[in-house]
């Protein structure tokens, strides 16, 4: 062996300086879009991961709180999702990785290794239509711009990736026919909305902001639209901008099944309502009104109703009065309008009351035989209908319901056949199981339950089931919604349940001709998923329980 040499020595020091220098901690620079965002200390790369102080997060709207053990923490997003990550102590200071708070909070990391910096994007996760409000559901707050064009109203979300797989929101009128989601540029997600009439928007929301709200209300410069599920509307010989005022509200009870809400007003009120069932309430907007002192004084008690908040509000730019009823459990309701006052009618549901053991339910997989329905390659509608069917039928039987289906096997089946079905055996309640599909593989995605027309008991049980099962399985929201201008075939059957005392439902539940609605149908777990909504959702339109 040769004797250690000086130039030895200076080559070992060379190799351990240079190993010094990889190893060591990068300092980052991170972005939020175009934002430098403040980071004291620095953010680092150690290598593998970048490490971000928490005080980089507040700046995100993202809280932390203390976690299950000490190294780890609870990361809180602005949407109010939440979930547990390591940290770490680096020089002193509290350090976490923040691919993985993106991944709790929903967001994009691109990593420029080059220039040292971390940019962080939003997700655009969901978009809702309720009320004549367009809500946008973002994992991070983020600023938008929105414009009219043609018969489009647009809105463009600044540095957000779409990760919603729906690519359109059915709506179905007064004002708007469909929400369409996209990508317009790498840093900008677009919402377009398809109107059926003329139409003004009003961004309530103060920017920036992870949940945008947008008003979006008929506009004043054209006649109102008369078809789909539009709201009350005055007689043309009244001007619909006429001012008037809500003078007071009472409440006369029905016994403990129900109640009405007699709110009377000084001339023909134009309203609009919606409705929800998590948690179960009314929401019922006087356009154009104002509130005339004393009242907002009702003596609200009754079994079905928690509470009535009655507040001034802003509809289309004007001046609104707003009831919201928050009720003890999920209910039926209608609402009328004469001269000087307009009724808001509560019960018990048709069916409802008691619990779901010892209930009928009639269980209804859509086609069969030679009536496949949508098909995939070699998957037919027909086949997951029946599948998904099953699962449904034993989660209620475990539940203690009895349950007939209207079919068990591949035999074909007119609609009429299987509402007589119902009627003959005098069931509790009727669910129709189907699949979707469109013309545009790929481009839509998610849950759609149909009731018919605006029958209330129907209308209450789709809200319910389509709450659960959304809420059980995750898929992308595509609404509870009348069958009012749809007359698909499927949809029949429907339209011939109706005036039997017998409230039905449809659910699409899901798109076969989308690659991950499709994996999911044909996916055994999925399909439990489906059956435990679609029990949840009966058992609380029939014992009023929560939908978590």
């Amino acid at each position: 062996m040769r004797p250690f040499a000086k130039t030895d020595l200076v080559f070992f020091l060379l190799v351990f300086i240079a190993v010094g220098c990889v190893s060591a901690d990068t300092p980052v620079r991170v972005f939020y879009g175009t934002r430098e965002l403040s980071c004291v200390p620095s953010a680092i790369y150690d290598g593998r991961k970048i490490l971000v102080p928490i005080s980089c997060l507040e700046a995100l709207g993202i809280s932390c709180q203390p976690g299950a053990s000490t190294d780890s923490i609870t990361i809180v997003a602005p949407t109010g999702c939440s979930g547990e990550t390591e940290i770490s102590q680096v020089s002193g200071a509290r350090m976490v990785p923040l691919d993985n708070v993106l991944k709790i909070v929903g967001g994009e990391l691109i990593w420029d290794e080059s220039q040292g910096a971390a940019t962080i994007r939003s997700h655009l996760q969901s978009v809702e239509f309720v009320g004549g409000t367009l809500k946008i559901n973002c994992s991070l707050p983020v600023t938008c711009t929105t414009r009219k064009w043609q018969d489009k109203l647009i809105v463009d979300v600044h540095n957000t990736k779409l990760s919603s797989e729906a690519r359109e929101v059915y709506i179905g009128g007064p004002v708007a026919a469909r929400a369409r989601l996209g990508q317009y540029n790498p840093d900008t997600a677009r919402v377009v909305l398809d109107l059926i009439q003329n139409a003004e928007l009003s961004l309530e929301s103060r920017l920036p902001a992870a949940q945008l709200v947008i008003l979006v209300s008929e506009s004043q410069s054209k006649p109102a639209y008369r078809g789909g599920q539009s709201p009350l509307q005055t007689p043309r010989s009244v001007a619909q901008s006429r001012p008037y005022s809500v003078e007071g509200v009472s409440l006369e009870s029905k016994g403990e099944d129900g109640f009405e809400l007699i709110i009377r007003t000084s001339a023909i009120a134009q309203i609009t309502h919606s409705y929800g069932v998590k948690p179960p309430e009314i929401e019922v907007i006087f356009k154009s009104a104002a509130l005339a002192e004393g009242a907002d004084q009702l003596d609200a008690d009754h079994p079905l109703l928690k509470s009535v908040t009655v507040s001034g509000t802003a509809f289309s730019g004007q001046p609104a009065v707003k009831f919201n009823l928050s009720l003890q459990r999920i209910a039926a309701y209608d609402v009328s309008v004469s001269e000087n006052a307009a009724r808001v009618m509560v019960r018990i549901p048709d069916k409802a009351g008691g619990t779901l053991r010892g209930k009928l339910v009639v269980i209804d997989p859509g086609h069969g035989g030679r009536e496949k329905g949508a098909r995939w390659g070699d998957v037919y509608e027909k086949d997951v209908n029946l599948r998904i069917a099953n699962a449904v039928k034993a989660a209620l039987q475990r539940e203690g319901a009895v349950v007939i289906m209207t079919r068990d096997g591949d035999t074909s089946l007119g609609l009429a056949t299987r509402v007589e079905l119902a009627i003959r055996n005098r069931a509790d309640l009727f669910v129709s199981i189907h699949c979707n599909s469109n013309s545009s593989p790929g481009s839509a995605s998610g849950i759609e339950t149909y009731y018919h027309m605006d029958e209330p008991s129907s209308k209450a049980l789709a809200y319910a089931i389509h709450a659960a099962v959304c809420s059980i399985t995750r898929m992308a929201d595509r609404r509870a919604r009348t069958d009012r201008s749809l007359y698909a075939s499927g949809l029949g059957v429907l339209r011939r349940l109706s005036g039997s005392g017998i409230p039905g439902v449809l659910i699409e539940c899901g798109y076969l001709n989308h690659p991950s609605d499709r994996s999911k149908l044909l996916d055994a777990a999925y399909r439990s998923k489906l059956a435990e909504g679609i029990v949840a959702g009966l058992k609380a339109y029939v014992e009023g329980s929560t939908i978590e």
